[in-house]
């Protein structure tokens, strides 16, 4: 199976370095290859290839080529190892692939952090689900003649509010925010239930607390570049395993 490290921009174009292309076409030394196959069409490549300084296994910042996506094509284009249309081959469904979306989230999906999410959104989606019922007995019992669309509404509403139509298509992100916003409505339902409020006062409280909390959520950027990854020339964070 081929692994290889993709660098992004951010700005929806990708990278590769020449080791690794050179490793993936299965030269014998894939550096010292490239660098002599860039130099046989430097007027071809030139365009499609940036220098940045990336951070290797020892720690240490070193100046890298990289080439974008069509940089990685021309090279395969010009390559005659045996391996390179079939290499080609792949990094189109990975590159063209990443810059859609797909296999980004496809990735994410398999990392231990987007599992452990989904499983800890599942409990407390059970624990707001227990209380929504409670909400809907309470809610009949004060006169409520359709009080089984709270199951519908309350899943509709944190859906909208954090950005998702398909659980099992969310990112780790939307599925933290989702289940805040499930645990906070299953909180304040247990708390409006013990005050007594009216079932209409309820819900409208809710739906404003987490309206508030997602506004608050929309205009806080989130930064995902740490210190160690700040982008240096050209704005080329670290790889992400693909």
């Amino acid at each position: 199976m081929l692994h290889c490290d993709i660098y992004t921009d951010g700005k929806g174009e990708f990278y590769m370095t020449r080791k690794q292309i050179g490793q993936a076409l299965e030269y014998s030394d894939p550096q010292w290859a490239i660098d002599k196959l860039h130099d046989s069409h430097k007027e071809r490549l030139d365009p499609f290839s940036v220098t940045t300084e990336t951070v290797a296994t020892d720690g240490k910042k070193y100046d890298t080529v990289l080439y974008t996506s069509r940089g990685v094509y021309e090279i395969c284009r010009y390559s005659h190892q045996p391996k390179a249309n079939l290499f080609y081959d792949h990094m189109v469904d990975i590159l063209e692939g990443l810059r859609v979306g797909y296999i980004k989230l496809s990735v994410e999906k398999e990392s231990p952090a987007w599992k452990q999410q989904r499983q800890q959104g599942k409990d407390t989606r059970r624990r707001e689900t227990d209380a929504i019922k409670r909400f809907i007995d309470y809610a009949k019992a004060q006169g409520s003649e359709h009080a089984e669309r709270y199951y519908s509404n309350y899943t509709r509403l944190t859906n909208k509010i954090a950005g998702i139509t398909d659980r099992e298509n969310a990112t780790t992100q939307q599925l933290n925010l989702l289940e805040l916003f499930e645990s906070t409505t299953a909180n304040c339902i247990d708390l409006g239930i013990v005050e007594r409020k009216p079932y209409k006062q309820v819900y409208s409280e809710i739906k404003a607390r987490l309206e508030a909390i997602g506004d608050l959520v929309n205009i806080t950027p989130v930064d995902a570049t740490s210190p160690r990854r700040r982008p240096v020339r050209p704005t080329i964070p670290q790889p992400t395993r693909v």
